[in-house]
């Protein structure tokens, strides 16, 4: 069933910290299965004997899973900040002012930050597939429908419940990750949707920008639709990736099971569990993980895209195109980012155990943060300062630089913390998810509302200042501590 270019070849990047229990109880069959397929016994987590399970699957089809996530994941960030192009326009249409307008990206924010606390452990329960790809047809539904609103509250309904159904995606990357990856590639595979949740932001007013400018409002909505009715075609040729482990796969009939629906025995749906993944804030390592990164995503992706058309935009004189042409610097550094953040994250993990003589220490891994940290404040000081110093109506590049720096720094960060997160707690791969977003996206909700007094008070030189300092203690200083304890434990 795996084509020769899909079997992991047995050498030191694919061995691995692994459970010698496991390992002892292995059946001769079991053992070659494993030889044959991955070329190693030696991986985390050991899979089973069954081709289906999602561990043994070939790679292309792996991938195809965690791309597809990766691409509900961006489109989650990028129409809630897909708006904002078309904040006064709509502001003008619905009768409101521009603040209130943006409240329609806010409660995106919102709904993308605590509606995952439901989803995610009934997807986990009754497998992901399902939820996945009804979702994305309501909200190709409810995006055409938001093409004809003519009432404010009309699009703040059709907004929010669009995030309440896109969020089924928003959390799920890391539960997805963990059914499909090995703990050594999990570093680049989690890079993949962190990276595309990043770059959503920037994303969506760049090239809904392009649209405002040429086709109007309504077809902002419409782009969004045929993006969902894209994701829900794929869905319909994706597998479950949730895997029953104690017995035969559990099968639905019905209609329940036409939707893909099926229930797992090893999940117990119950109040308690939709509050569990609150239980890891006695984590300590997973609550300065989501401390450092819902701090550093606030203020090196959030502040830049929510206030460049703002800044830019009022001190350039620029139309809605050409404020779209400012956001490829943020796409630019978040790609970069990614590409050094996640290999170099794996490759850094591989040569601290091989000096560790084949111990696995996972704070080796946030080695690579530092990293990003310094890029995220360096970058920040520069997108601050130049504007300024920038004189009005004169365009000048150096803001967008010190912005695409500190996009890297943001994507260096997010994918390392992440990874350090889940392999601090593998266990409870999709609570950490889960409470990384809650946190993240809570906190940058807030930001929005206190973000023009900032800039009023302190310019933007100020402001900068102020955000690399909270960086500084709140995102590396922390780290660095977390870094320190756990190196002496090892």
């Amino acid at each position: 069933m795996s084509f020769p270019s899909d079997i992991e070849k047995a050498s030191h990047d694919h061995v691995e910290e692994f459970d010698p229990v496991a390992f002892s109880e292995l059946d001769q069959e079991h053992h070659d299965f494993l030889m044959q397929r991955h070329g190693s016994v030696q991986l985390d987590p050991l899979p089973s004997s069954d081709p289906l399970d999602p561990l043994n699957w070939p790679d292309w089809k792996k991938n195809f899973e965690i791309l597809l996530i990766a691409f509900q994941t961006f489109s989650s960030t990028f129409m809630a900040a897909g708006l904002t192009p078309a904040f006064e326009p709509m502001a003008e249409a619905y009768g409101v002012i521009v603040p209130t307008a943006s409240y329609f990206t806010s409660a995106q924010i919102a709904a993308l930050g605590v509606m995952p606390l439901v989803w995610v452990p009934m997807m986990n329960a009754y497998g992901r597939n399902g939820f996945l790809t009804v979702s994305t047809l309501i909200c190709a539904g409810l995006n055409i429908a938001g093409g004809f609103c003519t009432t404010y509250g009309q699009q703040m309904a059709t907004r929010v419940l669009v995030a309440v159904f896109i969020s089924t995606a928003s959390a799920a990357g890391s539960s997805v990750v963990a059914d499909l990856a090995f703990s050594h590639e999990r570093g680049k595979k989690n890079g993949w949707w962190s990276v595309a949740l990043v770059v959503g932001t920037p994303a969506g007013p760049f090239f809904c920008g392009f649209i405002q400018q040429h086709a109007g409002t309504k077809w902002i909505y419409f782009v969004f639709a045929f993006m969902n009715f894209a994701q829900f075609i794929l869905w319909i040729f994706a597998d479950e990736t949730v895997y029953y482990r104690h017995g035969p796969q559990p099968e639905q009939k019905g209609f329940l099971r036409f939707l893909g629906i099926r229930k797992n025995p090893d999940a117990k749906l119950s109040l308690s569990v939709f509050f569990r993944p609150f239980r890891l804030a006695t984590n300590f390592n997973v609550v300065m993980a989501v401390i450092a990164a819902s701090v550093t995503f606030c203020y090196a992706n959030i502040v830049l895209v929510v206030e460049l058309p703002q800044a830019m935009g009022a001190l350039f004189n620029l139309d809605a195109q050409q404020i779209s042409y400012q956001y490829i610097s943020l796409i630019i550094g978040s790609l970069i980012g990614e590409v050094l953040a996640g290999p170099l994250s794996d490759y850094c993990m591989k040569r601290c155990i091989a000096k560790r003589g084949g111990k696995r220490v996972i704070v080796d891994r946030l080695w690579i943060s530092y990293n990003g940290f310094l890029c995220v404040i360096v970058g920040l000081i520069v997108w601050g300062v130049y504007l300024y110093k920038a004189v009005p109506g004169h365009w000048k590049i150096s803001p967008l630089i010190g912005g695409a720096v500190a996009s890297a720094g943001n994507n260096i960060v997010a994918t390392v913390l992440v990874t350090f997160a889940i392999d601090s707690a593998p266990e409870l791969a999709p609570d950490v998810g889960l409470f990384l977003n809650v946190a993240r996206q809570t906190f940058g909700f807030l930001g929005p509302f206190y973000f023009p007094a900032m800039f009023t008070n302190l310019n933007f030189a100020g402001s900068a200042g102020l955000m690399s300092a909270l960086v500084l203690v709140f995102g590396a200083g922390i780290i660095a501590f977390t870094h320190f304890i756990g190196a002496r434990k090892a």
